[in-house]
């Protein structure tokens, strides 16, 4: 598929069967040139189809410029990424978006807590690997159903990465959260919480670590939205959106997003999860206040790049004025 302006092609140089339903790729530019630098935590967005963009969690480790790696799990919802994905085939070329990071490290922590769900493991790899690299504190939890479902099992089983790793397998339901209180309440002072993984596990790290007063901060990725933003979306009423550019005004629909009506009106713009998780259709605020709908903008984004996700946010009051 031909890239876009501002995105690159990357070739599939292997695969690799990470986990039961896991498929590891690793990608490369097929002329050899050096990719974009990321920082762990980063993702990109592949394009595998006609309006089919899927953003994935780079797990690179530091000393692997030359390559990006991503981790994809088979999931039987899938809406069509995932299986595209694992019908790729070693020579094959896809277009992608450069990395971007919502997900970021902050290095200044003493320590930090490394959590992972599931398929969540991949950007809490990246972010493991780097910290080895450069003698930072931490340790890395991983919850999966059997170590045949853990994606990268070998890797952090193994040295050097074993003495960090914890792996909990076959937990319950009902007791993940007594595991998560233990865990998290007798954490290192000062330590930052980094959580990846399905809705409910991130759910409930996310309330049991706001009462642990050992952690100075807690950072999240979603792959999917949390019922509050389920229930927002719900509770949507009409608004309008006028565009700088080309001066026309859109009326936005209860039933609609602010996306689907540029989209039905000739404006193109970048999309991928249409759930104000990957960031890619971020778009600049010129006039009015967004009720931010998002899990992937900062807060110094919000204020300070005026900027809000048109696939879930949606205007508080008003008229909203877009730099489209």
């Amino acid at each position: 598929m031909q890239a876009a302006v501002g995105e690159m092609q990357l070739q599939v140089m292997s695969l690799r069967r990470e986990a039961d339903d896991v498929l590891s790729l690793r990608l490369a530019d097929p002329c050899g040139a050096r990719l974009p630098a990321f920082t762990p935590g980063a993702h990109i967005a592949l394009r595998l189809g006609e309006g089919l963009v899927r953003q994935y969690s780079l797990c690179n480790g530091p000393d692997e410029d030359g390559t990006y790696l991503i981790a994809v799990k088979r999931e039987a919802r899938s809406r069509g990424g995932s299986a595209a994905v694992h019908r790729l085939a070693q020579g094959d070329v896809v277009a992608a978006t450069l990395p971007v990071n919502a997900f970021a490290v902050d290095w200044s922590a003493p320590h930090l807590v490394l959590l992972a769900g599931g398929i969540g493991i991949t950007p809490l790899l990246s972010m493991a690997l780097h910290a080895m690299q450069r003698g930072h504190s931490f340790e890395l939890h991983y919850f999966a159903r059997s170590s045949a479902h853990a994606a990268f099992h070998d890797l952090l089983a193994d040295a050097p990465m074993a003495p960090h790793v914890v792996f909990h397998f076959a937990i319950e339901p009902e007791a993940v959260s007594s595991v998560l209180k233990d865990l998290l309440s007798s954490r290192r002072a000062g330590a930052h919480l980094y959580v990846c993984g399905p809705v409910p596990f991130m759910d409930e790290a996310r309330k049991i670590a706001a009462g642990c007063t050992n952690l100075s901060a807690v950072h999240w990725e979603y792959f999917t939205p949390p019922a509050p933003a389920e229930e927002a979306r719900a509770s949507s009423a009409v608004c309008t959106v006028r565009l700088a550019r080309s001066g026309k005004t859109l009326e936005v629909p209860a039933n609609k997003s602010i996306l689907q009506v540029l989209i039905e009106n000739g404006v193109t713009i970048d999309s991928s999860c249409m759930e104000g998780l990957c960031g890619l259709c971020a778009t600049r605020v010129l006039e009015g206040e967004p009720d931010h709908r998002d899990e992937v903008l900062t807060d110094n984004d919000r204020q300070y790049g005026k900027l809000m996700t048109v696939c879930v946010s949606r205007a508080r009051e008003g008229v909203l004025v877009l730099d489209l």
